[in-house]
């Protein structure tokens, strides 16, 4: 058995194609539950290091999945942001060649964001059913949800390429993440579209809340050969009672999000 490894989240991938990293990353994202994520995982981590098993566990999030098998295993502790993620182990039938576990290392810290994303969208779900520990979901009472979606995604695609543009949102959900209360509540649904999710905060605190974001996103500038470019966001804002179900709280944070981008560049509206 290999040593227990602490993984965060990856640096610029070594053992892995960049296109191979990005179409991961991609697919990865497109999910918001936590066995959707491991599956993705696993399905690359058989054809890529020959794996024969995945399982992984997270004991606070009563999540226990597990799929195919094997005598060998390399183990890791994920973390984000000194949060624990849960741990996961690869199976191998024989094994694996140094090239191979560094490869897995690649593969495992790539999922750890959108494993992160997942466990907060799955921690969301279960309080909004009752059923979440008081220390994982915030105390009972009214919630909120932001929807950020930054501007112009289309032509910074158009004019930079599609892996800058994932490196922007990132920085984007980065940026936001550090400069509110609650790191942990900020996750992407799908592409250039942020959730931020605020325990016990009224509908009005949280118009305050994206306010703050805006100013955030606004910080950062984009350089393009001598021009620079200012960031911005648009942001629907809907709050979230005790009994509504997390699919009820997103329609209507997406219908608010639709109306702030008629409004034009920047525009916040409530749900």
């Amino acid at each position: 058995m290999t040593p227990i490894i602490r993984l965060e989240p990856a640096d610029p991938v070594r053992h892995i194609d960049a296109r191979v990293a990005l179409t991961l990353n991609q697919a990865l994202h497109r999910h918001l539950e936590p066995a959707a994520v491991l599956e993705v995982l696993w399905s690359q981590a058989g054809s890529l290091v020959q794996a024969s098993g995945l399982s992984y566990r997270h004991g606070r999030r009563g999540l226990e999945l597990a799929f195919g098998g094997g005598g060998h295993t390399a183990t890791y502790t994920l973390s984000h942001d000194e949060g624990f993620l849960g741990e996961l182990t690869l199976h191998f039938r024989r094994p694996a060649p140094e090239h191979a576990l560094a490869a897995a290392e690649d593969l495992v810290a790539l999922a750890v964001p959108a494993l992160r994303n997942a466990l907060a969208h799955h921690a969301a779900g279960r309080a909004a059913a009752g059923m979440e520990d008081a220390d994982l979901a915030g105390p009972a009472g009214e919630d909120a949800l932001v929807l950020v979606a930054i501007d112009d995604l289309d032509a910074f695609r158009a004019r930079h390429g599609e892996v800058w543009t994932q490196m922007m949102v990132q920085t984007a959900q980065t940026q936001i993440r550090e400069g509110l209360r609650r790191a942990d509540s900020v996750f992407m649904i799908e592409e250039g579209l942020l959730a931020v999710l605020l325990p016990a905060t009224s509908q009005a605190a949280a118009l305050e809340v994206a306010a703050k974001i805006r100013v955030l996103v606004a910080g950062l500038h984009l350089r393009h050969r001598t021009v620079t470019s200012q960031l911005s966001a648009c942001m629907g804002v809907t709050g979230a009672g005790p009994g509504q179900s997390p699919d009820d709280v997103l329609k209507r944070a997406r219908q608010a999000l639709a109306r702030a981008r008629e409004d034009g560049a920047s525009s916040i509206r409530a749900s």
